[in-house]
């Protein structure tokens, strides 16, 4: 079956261009911009796009990749006259010529330019003669138009030979691709994150505190390996939609500040027999402050299985069985990712929009995005339950149930408005969100605002959200850290803050230097003892730098202070915990 090859080059040979890059109808989809590492916003692949580079014909010719040289600065020339081996002089010039505007078998390249300012080569000739071959076998041809093709068709028969006989070595080899690949509509992508960690608590001054049930004992842990690794099966369709299945597994490793039960919260209550339950919380809701990859594994499991796609230009649907709220929402590209900034959850989002216990499981649910005309207003909404089998349990009748309406769940609004100014040189987000949501016996009505502002290199960003928690859900289960140890708060309100400062490419192109602090749960209930009477203070600060496109190394500092919102008393220290991290992150 014959087919025709478009041209670029001096003489637009686009064809040779195209055939260096030959796409089929059933190539997949471009997933460049995935980053699926980790919770993330999930993007619909957009169009393939177009070569970008045009190859080298002036030294030794392998493949038809290398017909077209450098891609360099061209005017535009609407004349044959540049050619190589072609003078004005020459039959061939005056030939060629002819056919170029009798037939119009080269044109010009998208940009509109014809970039004819510099050489062509025999090869190039040759391009341009085949696809003057084809048009004319279209079209009807006089004889003197047939007589001077057929004096091209003798003078460049070597070139022309050549040419055809790499173009089928490519369809072949392209054939043999199809034949043997995964899959033409699947690309698999990874991430692997391997931590060094060491931290802990001075050892305290008070002989008589002692390790409590709570894990709060003070002194060192010893140095700890973190690993993790993520294989994502991105696919498309349709190439405007995305099929995301991600295996997660790790080595289960753990770091100080996990160690420490932060934000570890306990309830009495009475089961209908009226016998004492003692719950201990295993999703703490005030305060997910350890580092993101701690307790990841040993188990294979399924990380995520959602499907992304496009009804209309402006509105974008994902649907899953498992995903996560900070897929959707509260991104911020500052602080987001935990394989390329902040380590620790409370700097990757806020705790009272994405909850850490529904933002450590996942969910199965929807997520509506609208973004109007692809402007700078976007509207998302989202809805996701956690799985029966990762339901609460534990807790007396009212019993969580999980799935739909069952604990733990959130609902979730936000509004985005986007924009740039200073001659598109500088970038400013401000993100207005609200989340409902039940997770493990706690009920909150939160609000946020989430904003960064990118003043070229610079960048200063910060989440802060206010929450209300009745505790009418279920009286007895208070929010607050060790509350079995005094009396639960009936309810209250609750805020929390974080801002930092970051720079882009210090030392290093591609690296980010950052830090940030906040408070993750300043709230309205009295103190009891040594229970919330502080406010914890959390501290970060990281230096990513790439060693490679593939591979970065972060060093990062967190420190807590007032941990669990106490400044110490009985059991508890109250003492700062200290953490140090050495991130090292491979994608493929």
């Amino acid at each position: 079956m014959k087919k025709t090859y478009l041209l670029a080059g001096s003489l637009s040979l686009l064809g040779v261009v195209a055939g260096a890059n030959i796409a089929t109808a059933n190539e997949p989809a471009n997933f460049e911009n995935l980053i699926a590492a980790e919770p993330q916003n999930l993007a619909v692949s957009e169009a393939l796009p177009a070569p970008n580079t045009i190859a080298d014909a002036s030294s030794t010719i392998t493949s038809v990749n290398q017909l077209l040289a450098n891609e360099e600065s061209m005017g535009q020339v609407t004349s044959v006259s540049q050619l190589s081996d072609v003078r004005p002089t020459d039959w061939a010039y005056q030939a060629l010529a002819s056919l170029v505007e009798k037939y119009g078998c080269i044109a010009g390249y998208p940009d509109g330019t014809f970039r004819g300012n510099r050489a062509a080569t025999r090869y190039e000739m040759a391009a341009a003669l085949n696809a003057c071959l084809d048009v004319i076998s279209d079209r009807f041809a006089t004889k003197e138009d047939l007589a001077t093709l057929q004096r091209l068709m003798d003078e460049f028969a070597a070139e022309l030979a050549t040419l055809r006989g790499r173009v089928d070595n490519l369809e072949a080899r392209t054939a043999a691709l199809e034949a043997t690949q995964f899959s033409t509509t699947t690309k698999l992508t990874g991430t692997a994150v391997m931590s060094v960690q060491y931290g802990g608590r001075p050892s305290s001054p008070n002989p008589s505190v002692t390790p409590s049930p709570f894990g709060l004992a003070p002194g060192r842990t010893n140095p700890t390996v973190i690993s993790a690794v993520l294989l994502n099966l991105n696919t498309s369709f349709t190439g405007t939609d995305l099929l995301q299945t991600t295996l997660s597994t790790g080595n289960g490793g753990r770091d100080a500040i996990s160690t420490y039960g932060i934000g570890l919260q306990t309830s009495s209550t009475l089961d209908p027999a009226g016998t004492t339950d003692i719950f201990t919380a295993p999703f703490p809701y005030a305060s997910p402050s350890q580092y993101y990859w701690s307790n990841f594994g040993p188990n294979v499991e399924l990380y995520r299985l959602a499907y992304t796609f496009k009804p209309t230009q402006d509105i974008t649907i994902t649907a899953g069985t498992r995903f996560y709220p900070s897929d959707i929402i509260d991104t911020n590209s500052w602080a987001n990712s935990p394989t390329s900034d902040f380590g620790t959850y409370f700097f990757l989002n806020n705790p009272f929009i994405v909850p850490y216990a529904m933002n450590y499981l996942g969910g199965a649910g929807v997520a509506i995005q609208w973004n109007p005309n692809e402007g700078p207003f976007t509207v998302r909404a989202l809805y996701l339950a956690a799985e029966p089998g990762r339901a609460a349990t534990g807790i007396a009748p009212p019993s969580p149930g999980g799935g739909f309406a069952g604990d733990p769940y959130q609902a979730s609004l936000e509004l985005e408005y986007a924009n740039t100014f200073g001659n598109g040189r500088n970038s400013y987000v401000v993100k207005l969100q609200g989340t409902y949501s039940k997770t493990y016996g706690i009920e909150a009505q939160a609000g946020g605002i989430n904003f960064e502002l990118n003043l070229g290199r610079l960048g200063i960003f910060g989440r802060a959200g206010v929450a209300g928690i009745p505790n009418g859900y279920f009286p007895n289960v208070s929010p607050l850290p060790f509350s079995v140890l005094g009396a639960p708060a009936a309810g209250m309100m609750a805020y929390n803050f974080m801002a930092g400062i970051g720079y882009k490419d210090l030392l290093v192109p591609g690296s980010v230097l950052a830090a940030a602090a906040g408070a993750p749960f300043i709230n309205s209930a009295p103190s009891a003892g040594f229970i919330n009477n502080a406010n914890q203070v959390n501290i970060e600060a990281f230096y990513k730098f790439p060693i490679s496109d593939n591979i970065s190394i972060t060093p990062i500092f967190t420190a807590i202070i007032n941990p669990n919102n106490t400044n110490g008393g009985g059991v508890i220290s109250g003492q700062p915990i200290l953490q140090g991290v050495i991130r090292t992150t491979f994608t493929f």
